[in-house]
């Protein structure tokens, strides 16, 4: 059933991408339609062991470190933003637990900043703290939940600070090399050649190639690239 359905999608050419199903510990089924690539000149078939850019996902790996740390006794729950980042508003009311469940009230900085314009250009820390400086609060912590990538931005530079190094080999160290995540890795430029795909937009019957981010400006928040078969194995890993 599950053949004919995205056999189904694939013939009308309406999906791209690539899937696994585990259950019990083993993959149980995967399937990859589409392409990973396509212009004019060539079209490069989707597989099993495509690349993709996971997006928020990356949060989940986040998290795990963050919870790694809170077990070393190296960070609390309740721990104020003002022992990492006082300049950012609140940071005496905002804790390192209204960060993770998005309680904080930060702005997202990828809304109302003219995100679409400069989402493909690098950005450092610096700039980003500022522009999360700039552009405030919306409620008080604990007040509400609403998702800020603002949030797990923060968390991935406390990451850093507390580990002493950068984000991409804090996750390769505590969680990439202990499960075993061969196609797992904090993204750079999308490079074909790797077997990363390329990000598409499916609009008037067509697929249009999205601008591509740089994965700089999010850490985090959203910098990884992974398979669907990693994916299965870390979530197994986490949830076992």
């Amino acid at each position: 059933k599950l053949d004919s359905f995205f056999s189904a999608l694939e013939k009308r050419g309406l999906a791209n991408g690539s899937l696994a199903i585990s259950q019990n510990g083993k993959i149980v089924y995967q399937r990859a339609i589409g392409y990973s690539y396509m212009d004019s000149a060539q079209k490069i078939p989707a597989t099993i062991n495509t690349r993709y850019r996971i997006g928020s996902e990356t949060k989940m790996f986040t998290a795990v470190i963050i919870f790694q740390l809170v077990e070393e006794g190296k960070l609390r729950l309740d721990q104020q933003l003002s022992q990492y980042f006082p300049e950012i508003p609140n940071p005496n009311k905002i804790t390192i637990g209204n960060l993770l469940n998005h309680r904080s009230g930060l702005h997202n900085y990828t809304e109302g900043t003219n995100f679409q314009q400069w989402r493909d250009k690098p950005a450092t820390h610096e700039q980003l703290l500022a522009m999360i400086k700039e552009k405030g609060a919306g409620f008080e912590p604990g007040a509400r939940a609403e998702y800020s990538n603002t949030n797990f931005l923060l968390l991935g530079y406390i990451i850093e600070k507390i580990c002493n190094m950068p984000y991409d080999q804090a996750v390769a160290k505590r969680i990439i090399s202990k499960i075993g995540l061969n196609n797992t890795y904090n993204g750079g430029p999308i490079d074909i050649k790797k077997g990363e795909s390329v990000s598409y937009k499916y609009a008037t019957g067509n697929w249009k190639k999205e601008k591509e981010t740089d994965l700089s400006i999010h850490g985090g928040a959203g910098s990884m690239v992974s398979t669907p078969s990693d994916m299965v194995r870390f979530t197994e890993a986490l949830f076992s």
